[in-house]
């Protein structure tokens, strides 16, 4: 947490965020930035290396490689159509796939060499996975399962029966799970091949004469349940350990697309009756959303929860979907063909798809895939459909942890003041500073040359600080601000700081200007516990003077543990009118970015795309009321442990003062 925080104080401290607004890709798909042609339609969905290449397989024949701007890098061809979606070794130095000319390839991805084919006894749709030690494992429609050495021998196979058209997933634990059309799921020992359990799915209540065959690849969730879908209208989800049912859930038809696993731990999966589907990890309907038929394509998911799903009107229409996290169609991108394939997301923000007119799109974006267990087809970007050694993380560990803000204190109404609450039992440990001059070493030169920040709660001022060094703490606070990442401060400089003990309640800091010449600040709050406190900060606000330029106001916090916290951001002018406030901005913009990226934005709360539960979550969160027409902005996401910004910028460059709220919606 050290890297995160000093990082955090950099950037907001520079102010990076506030030249790079102008330029920052928008929160949705953005423009086409090239396509690749094929001779023939793109089934497979795109895999990608850590350097940004891309590799896929066409009815064409052949297996692509392309870089990052579409330059094709190498191609070969094979003897018959190449379905099978595509996947690394783990050190991303040989890419394997399957065609329907019965082969299983080995090649080079730097050049595209041959490393080894592996012939089976038919065609192989399915796509392969790889396992931690190198192992391939790749299904065929000859009915067998066939483990693969890493140097292209045979290591055992097991017929199962049927066609394997349904994908291999691996477990934590490594076990082999994967679906045939004969209407079986098997859990395959790794090293062996041997059964350890097998599910026939059964003649359901209403669904005799369907059939029950298995095209859908499982999804893990890494806690002990797998999904998948069948032809006879079914999602199921099964427990790992021994197969059993753990729940089943009738959509409106054939189900062949593969399930992937939302933010918030749902299961996404689409039916051929046009719907949708958000399932809860027990098996209940969260939502559904009618988007158009879906045969084969899964849902990917990014980094704020935003999912992407093809889906089919007509031989001439197709859309590329792009939902929020609660089923809300959000965009859709029209296409005169078909896509079967399912989207990639890149780690600089590109979305790629291929589609039956023989082309692979890039499109910007701005958002990169998520870090839950299985946010797309094959689990993950290098598409081995594995997560051997996968930790399920443990739940209610995520909390605020650290905040800032920089501003232009002007005394009175146009100081900064951050407002939190601690919530939780126990005392809480928290580092604060008030730091101008200390901002010259990240560029700034318009500094506040002495800033003093004091302390507040229900009973007034409690505390406050001017002059770090001139505290009889220094030394504590200098061992302090090193302990936690902060960047340091000079002896002998004007900058403050102060260690503060909290109980649950609400606080506030103020950094006024001491008498010198105005200028920019920046307040930070750390979390300085030695220990897993059950004590955290909670619902934030700062507010202070937005001006134009650098001078906008910019708001940090870090997300710390191991699951997505959904929040609640506001930027309010008009709003504090009615508090009292004067010379409030009147129509404030929010962006929210991750690192320098940006992943969404709002300007006027009453046009947010889901009003309704926007206006629901400040509901539930207590925030007070805005009204329609004021100029207000909103927002609300699901965020990954990270490092956030908010900028809050007047519309036209308009200035006056801004509130930027952070709410945490985890539970509402």
């Amino acid at each position: 947490m050290k890297s995160i925080t000093y990082k955090l104080a950099h950037f907001v401290a520079s102010g990076i965020y506030a030249v790079c607004v102008s330029s920052s890709m928008p929160a949705e798909i953005g423009e086409e930035l090239w396509s690749f042609q094929t001779g023939d339609a793109v089934f497979a969905s795109p895999t990608l290396d850590s350097a940004g290449n891309i590799y896929f397989g066409s009815v064409d024949g052949k297996f692509y490689s392309i870089d990052a701007e579409g330059n094709e890098r190498w191609s070969v061809q094979t003897g018959d159509w190449v379905e099978s979606t595509a996947a690394l070794s783990s050190d991303e130095s040989v890419v394997y796939f399957g065609s329907w000319d019965n082969n299983l390839y080995a090649l080079n991805t730097e050049s595209g060499a041959q490393d080894w084919i592996f012939q089976t006894g038919s065609l192989i749709f399915s796509s392969p996975a790889v396992a931690d030690d190198g192992t391939i494992f790749v299904g065929g429609a000859d009915g067998l399962v066939y483990a693969i050495s890493a140097d292209g021998a045979l290591q055992w196979s097991s017929f199962l029966g049927g066609e394997l058209d349904s994908s291999i997933a691996i477990s934590p634990s490594g076990h082999l799970y994967v679906g045939t059309t004969e209407g079986f799921i098997y859990a395959l020992d790794i090293h062996t091949g041997e059964e350890i359990w097998s599910f026939e799915i059964p003649v359901e209540p209403g669904a005799i004469g369907r059939v029950t065959s298995i095209v859908s690849s499982c999804a893990l969730d890494g806690s002990g349940k797998l999904y998948f879908g069948s032809s006879n209208y079914f999602v199921y989800a099964l427990n790992t350990g021994d197969g059993t049912l753990a729940w089943n859930f009738e959509t409106g038809a054939e189900v062949e697309s593969s399930p992937t696993i939302s933010i918030d731990g749902n299961v996404l999966i689409s039916s051929q009756d046009g719907l949708l589907y958000s399932l809860s990890p027990e098996g209940s309907l969260v939502w559904s959303v009618d988007i158009g038929e879906n045969y084969y394509a899964a849902a990917a998911v990014d980094e704020v929860g935003r999912i992407y799903v093809s889906s089919y009107i007509s031989d001439t229409l197709s859309y590329l979907n792009l939902l929020s996290p609660d089923g809300a169609i959000l965009q859709r991108i029209a296409f005169d063909n078909v896509i079967d394939s399912s989207v990639a997301l890149s780690p600089d923000g590109r979305l790629y798809v291929g589609n039956n007119d023989g082309k692979l799109y890039a499109f910007s974006n701005g958002s990169r895939l998520s870090n839950s267990v299985w946010p797309k087809f094959r689990a993950n970007l290098s598409g081995r459909g594995s997560i051997q050694g996968y930790t399920a993380p443990i739940p209610n560990k995520e909390r605020i942890y650290n905040i800032s803000a920089r501003g232009t204190p002007a005394g009175g109404e146009n100081d900064i003041i951050a407002g939190f609450s601690i919530i939780g039992g126990g005392e809480k440990s928290l580092l604060a500073r008030a730091v101008g001059p200390g901002l010259e070493d990240f560029g700034v030169s318009d500094f506040l040359e002495d800033p003093i920040v004091r302390f507040y709660d229900g009973g007034g001022q409690f505390g406050a600080n001017d002059d770090w060094n001139q505290s009889a703490s220094a030394g504590v606070l200098a061992s302090e601000m090193a302990r936690l990442g902060a960047f340091a401060l000079d002896e002998g400089s004007t900058n403050s700081a102060d260690l503060l003990t909290l109980i649950q309640g609400v606080y506030t800091a103020i950094v006024s200007n001491n008498g010198s010449e105005s200028g920019i600040a920046l307040i930070e709050v750390y979390n300085a516990d030695e220990d897993d406190s059950e004590a955290s900060l909670s619902n934030v606000s700062m507010r202070g003077l937005v001006g134009t330029g650098d001078e906008v106001l910019i708001a940090g916090f870090v997300i710390e543990g191991n699951l997505p916290k959904r929040v609640l951001l506001r930027a309010i002018g008009s709003g504090l009118i009615d508090f009292g406030v004067t010379g409030a901005l009147t129509d404030p913009t929010l962006r929210l970015f991750r690192d320098q990226s940006v992943i969404e934005t709002n300007d006027d709360w009453d046009a947010h795309p889901e009003k309704n539960q926007l206006e629901a979550f400040m509901t539930s969160a207590g925030a007070f009321d805005l009204e329609e027409g004021s100029g207000d902005s909103a927002l609300f996401a699901w965020l990954e442990p990270g490092l956030y910004t908010a900028i809050v910028a007047g519309k036209n460059d308009q200035t006056g003062i801004a509130l930027v709220e952070l709410y945490d919606l985890t539970g509402n």
